[in-house]
């Protein structure tokens, strides 16, 4: 089984993209439109992901928010973190402090590695359902 990516985008088009793009690198990947989605998802099937990729304007949070979410939280706390958002570039320096940031519109090639590197770069955790 390949390495769990999960995409929190609301936009329909980048998340199905993305979601082909990782599925054909071979992660498990998983994609959710808001932040709601993504925390029902984590508190019902006590799954983790090995990395959550989270556009900075959702319609129901921010990116950010989430991520200081879950940084609160032991059990979310170590979650690598790879921002794929529209944004300014004062914006993106400001995420950037929290997160890598890739800005769209994007090159997939770009996306990809990005992906990898954070992956490569992220700490071993345990993957296993949380009990």
């Amino acid at each position: 089984m390949g390495q769990r990516v999960w995409v929190v985008d609301d936009e329909p088009l980048i998340r199905t993209a993305s979601l082909a793009v990782l599925g054909d690198l071979g992660y498990e990947a998983r994609g959710f439109g808001d932040a709601e989605e993504l925390y029902t998802a984590l508190v019902e099937e006590g799954v983790v992901p090995d990395l959550l990729i989270l556009d900075q304007r959702l319609p129901d949070e921010f990116g950010s928010t989430i991520l200081h979410s879950l940084r609160e939280r032991p059990q979310y706390r170590d979650i690598p973190v790879l921002f794929v958002t529209a944004i300014d570039d004062e914006e993106a320096d400001r995420l950037a402090d929290l997160a890598p940031v890739v800005r769209k519109p994007f090159d997939f090639s770009d996306f990809a590695e990005a992906v990898r590197t954070q992956l490569e770069n992220a700490p071993a955790q345990d993957s296993a359902p949380l009990a």
